[in-house]
């Protein structure tokens, strides 16, 4: 059995912190998202790809900046939200999508070691288990018994 645990999850969220003109401020921890704001964020992500992409999308693709930057900055008075400039706000966004995918790359490497304790690669289930059964078992004596 396994001494470490494989998935480590707290109840109590602590929330990464970035500087702005000196000042401390809050941005939202990956492990405080509802499943649709994750859904909502990992959806920007692709639109920020999107229209990246594309010249043309450049007013579209700032207010989309806009838009995350302001989700993810928690208690950023807007006098200071709107001093920052757009490459900033994406720096924000940019954080936030590495903080987001390192918890995502936990909780893969999590279901990746329970996998990995379940069948390693190469070798059969037991006769006993709860795998397909559409497997002939092998073992044990092939004729059959009399009653």
């Amino acid at each position: 059995m396994a001494k470490d645990p494989i998935l480590d999850l707290n109840t109590l969220i602590e929330r990464p912190k970035i500087s702005i003109d000196g000042t401390s401020y809050e941005i939202l921890s990956p492990e405080e998202l509802s499943i649709l704001d994750s859904q909502c964020f990992t959806f920007w992500g692709g639109e920020i790809e999107r229209l990246s992409e594309d010249k043309d999308k450049g007013a579209e693709l700032s207010s989309l900046i806009d838009t995350v930057a302001r989700k993810v900055l928690v208690g950023v008075p807007p006098k200071v939200f709107a001093k920052l400039t757009g490459a900033q706000k994406f720096r924000v966004v940019e954080v936030f999508t590495v903080l987001l995918l390192r918890d995502k790359m936990g909780a893969v490497g999590a279901v990746a070691q329970v996998m990995k304790g379940l069948a390693p690669t190469g070798e059969k289930n037991s006769p006993a288990s709860s795998a397909s059964s559409a497997e002939i078992p092998t073992g044990g004596s092939g004729k059959r018994r009399r009653r």
